[in-house]
């Protein structure tokens, strides 16, 4: 489910890098003063576009490229804000699921430990049954209230 969750963010972010580039491109190729002039600086001015980072090496001039620009840029915070998302999951569950790993292991000794525990308690509490000091037919060491004092 997550992979392809990441495949389809991932995808939506080339198509929109592909689209912006293409759209601003359309707009700027033959404005004046433009600096978005082939689809090299228009990818470019995309990717930098979505991913926030802005260098202002390529920008663009006519309005509609300067509109292409504002969608673009919500639309990459969104992107931006879905992978981010996506990566904090998962590293939660990987965090999550190592440490029930790691409490299960722990719980282990602990298990043991109580069982060893339950029986002796089952032992003794039949020795305290047995005035005699005898448990399944054997003499455990208990002293017979008969038997002489040393």
């Amino acid at each position: 489910m997550r992979g392809r969750i990441l495949t389809l963010v991932l995808g939506s972010a080339a198509l929109l890098s592909y689209c912006g580039a293409l759209a601003v491109l359309d707009a700027e190729e033959n404005a004046a003063g433009a600096n978005i002039t082939n689809f090299g600086d228009a990818i470019w001015w995309a990717m930098v576009t979505i991913t926030t980072v802005g260098y202002g090496d390529h920008y663009p001039v006519t309005i509609v490229g300067r509109c292409v620009a504002g969608g673009l840029m919500v639309c990459g915070i969104a992107v931006l804000g879905v992978v981010t998302a996506s990566v904090a999951s998962w590293l939660v569950e990987q965090v999550s699921s190592g440490a029930a790993v790691a409490a299960t292991v722990a719980e282990e000794p602990m298990r043991q430990e109580i069982h060893r525990l339950t029986e002796q308690v089952e032992r003794l509490s039949a020795l305290l049954e047995n005035p005699d000091g005898e448990l399944e037919g054997g003499v455990v060491g208990a002293r017979n209230d008969h038997s002489p004092s040393p």
